[in-house]
Formats: C-alpha cells, structure tokens, sequence
C-alpha cells in the first residue's frame, strides 16, 4: 500500500511541477506582451505631445503669415493711392500736366534730366506695387501650404489619440489576463506543496489505515493539480482573446452575485475595466465638446459614450433619452463602474455619463469644455442605468 501510495503521489507531484512550469510560462509571456503594449503607450504618447507642439507651431505660423498678408493689402492700397495723388498732382501744378512740366525746359539737356526724373519716379511707384503683390503672392501661398499641412498633423494627431486609446484597452486585457494566470500559478504552487506533503506522510505511514487516508490527501491534492493545469492551459490558449475573457470573467461574476443578492439587477455585460480604461484614457486628450459629436474630433455626452462601448461590441442609440431606455434603471446608489448615469426623466434625459466609482464620473459636459472627470457631489444625476 504504500508503494502504491508513493507511486501514485509521485505521479501527482511530477503534474504540479508541469503544471507549475506552464502557469510560469504563461504568466511571463504575458508579462512580456504587457511590458512592450506599455512600451507603445509611452512611445505614442511622446508621439501625441510631439503632434500637438508641431500642430501649435504651424497654427502659429499661419497666423503670423496672415497677419503678414493684411499688412501688405494694407501697403499696395497705401502705394495706389500714393500714385493717383502724384498723378493728381502732377495734372494741377503750375505746369498743368507732366508734359507740360518736360516742355517747359530751358534747354534740351534739362528736358531730357525732366522727362528722366519722371520716368524714373514712376517706375519706381510702379516696381514698388508689383513687388509688394508678388509678396502678397508668395505670402498666400505659403499659407495655403501651412494650412494643408496643420490638416495633415490634424490627421495624425487624431489617429495617434485613437491607437493611444486602444493601447489602453489593450493594456487593462493584458493586467486582467495577467493577474488570472498569477492565479493558476499559486494554485499550481499549492498544489505541488500538497503533493509533497502527501508524499512524505505515505512514506512515513506506518499502518495501511494511515496510508490511505495520505493517499487521499494525495488525491484531492491532484483535483487542485488539475483544477490549475485546466486553467493555465485556458490561460495559455487566449492571447488572442483577452478582451472576451475578461468579459465572460465579468458576467461569471456578475451572475454570481445576482444568485446571492436576488434584488440587485445584474451586472454590466461589458467589461467595465476595459470600458473604463478607454474612457480614462480620453480625458487626457483634450477632446472638446461638439454637439452631435461622435469621433475624437469631439465628443457630446451620448456620443462619448456610444463611442466607448462600441469599442466593446455595445451598441447604443445617439441620444442620451434613447439610451437609458436601453438600460435597467437603478438608483445612484447602487451604482457600479462601467454603468450609466442620467440627467432628466422620460423622454427629457437631456445628459449622460460614464461611472467610475467612488462617486466620479466621465462625460463630455458643454460648449468650451472638454472630456472629463466629474463628481456627482458637484452635480449629481438624476438615476444610473445598467447595460
């Protein structure tokens, strides 16, 4: 009996020791994926401020550049002016007329020096005025291309934002995940220090009866061995799927406490950590508020938040009113992250936001605001609703 015992102790600690080794494994090459996903977050980050320095040096150069194209107007207008005086002049001086003026010379030598001064000043007026509209010219041009270009870094800076953002969410998969397979690791871990202990106590079993009852010791040490190997091996085949596993890890957990708490409306079906990472990662962009706005080029309350969850397959109605009929209305104080807060009643819900807990929100608020944090002690909604 107790070689038997042995035997079959050994087989179950040589499991954990495998199963330990893969919960190992997995949870470093998470680690690894989740040390260069941060390694992007600050590289695009640097990238975002680089952008918007770029962007406020071309706007400034095409104000400069403006500025630059009024004062010129202003010189041709002053310069035409100038010339239709000297013509006016030149017809009500004593000479009447510039002609008279050339013809009224005491020799040839000072008509041909009069008929020389003219000229010469008239040209020069004349060079004046064209140089100045060939430098309005190129001013205007230059601001046409400082203008295209302020679009194109527009262009980047807003898809620098948007890849800045799923990093984010790719992060918060990643830390779920990671923290997952940490678990199984620990699992692993205890389930080989019971497999040994089991070990030494069929070894030092000095009856059949003690040796049975360490071999089933040994035994519900191997369920705990299998019970981690299933789910490193889960663990292990879902790189590709992190943002679903957290979503199912979060509706197991939700319907575990709906069974416990019958009156409490079931959790989120989306996974508020993922969700409330985007929508974090938002308020660090200066995104300003833009009625009917749905992109990264600005945002209005129901369009924030149609932006955000549809990042995780939740669709939502584009008006704050239309998505809290979507929800299960719940009092404020029974909210939890990753839900939605309303303003107004019925059809008059005129403002929306995501929760964040701890009585802190997210929304897009007004005109000359941008995305941001709010407090419900600073404003507080009128009910929450869950997805």
């Amino acid at each position: 009996m107790k070689k038997l015992g042995l035997k079959k102790v050994a087989v179950m600690a040589a499991a954990a020791f495998t199963v330990l080794g893969v919960a190992t494994s997995a949870s470093a090459d998470t680690q690894s994926d989740l040390d260069a996903v941060k390694a992007k977050i600050a590289e695009t980050e640097k990238k975002v401020s680089e952008g918007q320095v770029a962007l406020s040096k071309l706007e400034s150069q095409e104000a400069k550049t403006s500025q630059e194209i009024a004062t010129l107007k202003k010189n041709i207008a002053a310069r035409s002016e100038q010339l239709a005086d000297q013509a006016r002049a030149a017809q009500l001086n004593d000479a009447g007329s510039m002609l008279e003026f050339v013809a009224n010379s005491d020799s040839v030598t000072e008509a041909v020096s009069r008929t020389v001064t003219v000229a010469t000043v008239v040209r020069a007026n004349n060079q004046t005025l064209a140089d100045q509209k060939a430098d309005k010219e190129k001013l205007a041009q230059k601001q046409t291309d400082l203008q295209a270009a302020a679009e194109k870094q527009k262009e980047q800076n807003k898809e620098l934002a948007q890849a800045r953002a799923d990093l984010a969410v790719q992060k918060t998969d990643l830390e779920a995940k990671k923290a997952s397979e940490d678990e199984a690791k620990a699992k692993a871990e205890a389930a080989k220090k019971a497999a040994e202990e089991a070990a030494k106590q069929v070894a030092a079993a000095k009856s059949t009866d003690d040796a049975e009852k360490a071999a089933n010791q040994a035994e519900a040490a191997a369920a705990s061995v299998s019970s981690s190997s299933n789910n490193a091996n889960n663990n292990n085949n879902s790189n590709n799927q992190a943002a679903s596993q957290t979503t199912n890890q979060a509706s197991s957990q939700a319907s575990s406490q709906a069974s416990s708490t019958s009156a409490a409306p079931a959790a989120s079906s989306v996974n508020s950590s993922s969700v409330l990472a985007m929508a974090d990662s938002l308020t660090k962009m200066h995104i300003p508020y833009v009625w009917g706005g749905s992109s990264l080029s600005g945002f209005d309350c129901s369009g924030l938040t149609q932006y955000v969850y549809g990042h995780f397959g939740k669709s939502l109605a584009r008006t704050a009113a239309a998505q809290a009929a979507q929800t299960t209305r719940i009092p404020v104080s029974q909210a939890q992250p990753g839900d939605l807060l309303f303003w107004g009643e019925g059809g008059g819900v005129y403002h929306v936001a995501i929760y964040v807990g701890g009585g802190s929100y997210i929304h897009a608020p007004t005109e000359g605001q941008f995305v941001k944090y709010g407090s419900i002690s600073g404003w507080a909604p009128s009910f929450a609703g869950r997805l």
